[in-house]
């Protein structure tokens, strides 16, 4: 899979003399990143993207190399690979992440949830990130400009932590492109699977002083299928791949976090949140088609499908938000 990013690498920033770029940042500014390969045009075409001008004062300008991949990620490409950009908002502590893809036509590959789960895994804390290309790109290389900018600003990147992130985006999105045909699947209760292993795992570290194996990380991988109904879905293979990343994670500095764990339980919320919102904004055909299925006898079915989704947010996040509530 890596070497089919050297055609389609995306990350971030060009060398121009009408752009002052930084060998060093002020870590009280915002960060824009640009794909070493855009030309001035997309350059200009990406400040225009993210609402920011060319030399303002209040922000740090940075780009991101083929050198820059090789450092965080382990592999090299040319800088003209290097296409999407990113602008990063910094947040107040204990905000959270977010990640804005503002030019989805242009990113085809990764959704703003995989890059949400990866930027935790990663160590990615308290920042809104927009990411953008000017051209289409598979968008999976996208974190490494975050990387160059937190560490232009000081702050120490763990290169085993950001390999194991872009080994969950490839993980996820190769899992996703499988099953894009299939009306049953969803790549946001994928996301959601990823969630509540992550806590399973760190729960279970936490409790036995001891990594879980092979068979265990099946066994949670199986319980989140059934929370997102998605246990007859995902392939014997899928499976298997998800195991192999899931033991990746579980060795590295992501499971003790406990910023990690509060971020997930964030994105969890989030995701939550978001499904109550679709209700809320869609009541009315929502309704329809109940009134439609209790006519017909199909609201007994109907009524357990919503029951069920409900219940999986619960057991996903319901436990954190106690043991937050007790703390």
């Amino acid at each position: 899979m890596k070497k089919r990013l050297l055609v389609l690498l995306c990350a971030f920033s060009i060398l121009l003399p009408s752009v002052a770029f930084a060998k060093s940042a002020d870590p009280n500014k915002n960060d824009v990143v640009y794909g070493a390969a855009l030309s001035e045009e997309q350059i200009n075409q990406m400040n225009e993207t993210f609402g920011v001008g060319k030399n303002d004062e209040n922000l740090n300008y940075t780009k991101a190399s083929g050198s820059d991949l090789q450092k965080y990620l382990g592999y090299y490409t040319d800088d003209s690979n290097m296409i999407s950009s990113v602008y990063i908002k910094k947040l107040p502590e204990n905000s959270g992440i977010k990640v804005n893809i503002v030019t989805p036509a242009n990113i085809t590959s990764i959704t703003q949830g995989q890059y949400t789960n990866a930027a935790i895994t990663a160590g990615i804390s308290d920042a809104d990130i927009y990411v953008a290309s000017p051209k289409p790109v598979t968008g999976e290389s996208a974190l490494v400009g975050v990387y160059v900018a937190m560490e232009l600003s000081g702050e120490n990147v763990d290169p085993n932590r950001a390999k194991v992130a872009q080994d969950e985006l490839e993980t996820v999105n190769e899992i996703a492109e499988e099953n894009k045909n299939n009306s049953d699947f969803d790549p946001s209760d994928l996301d959601k699977v990823v969630i509540e292993v992550k806590q399973k795992l760190a729960d279970h570290k936490e409790e036995t002083g001891e990594a879980a194996d092979a068979n265990q990380i099946n066994i949670y991988i199986q319980d989140a299928l059934k929370d997102v109904n998605l246990e007859n879905i995902l392939s014997d293979n899928n499976i298997n791949i998800l195991i192999n990343y899931f033991d990746k994670y579980q060795n590295s500095s992501a499971i003790d976090s406990e910023e990690v764990r509060e971020n997930l339980m964030k994105f969890g919320n989030e995701l939550a949140n978001n499904a109550g919102k679709f209700y809320n904004d869609n009541k009315d055909s929502i309704d329809s088609i109940a009134k439609e299925a209790q006519d017909s006898g199909l609201l007994d079915s109907l009524l357990n499908f919503f029951r069920q989704i409900g219940n999986s947010f619960i057991r996903i996040f319901g436990s954190s938000n106690d043991s937050n509530d007790n703390n």
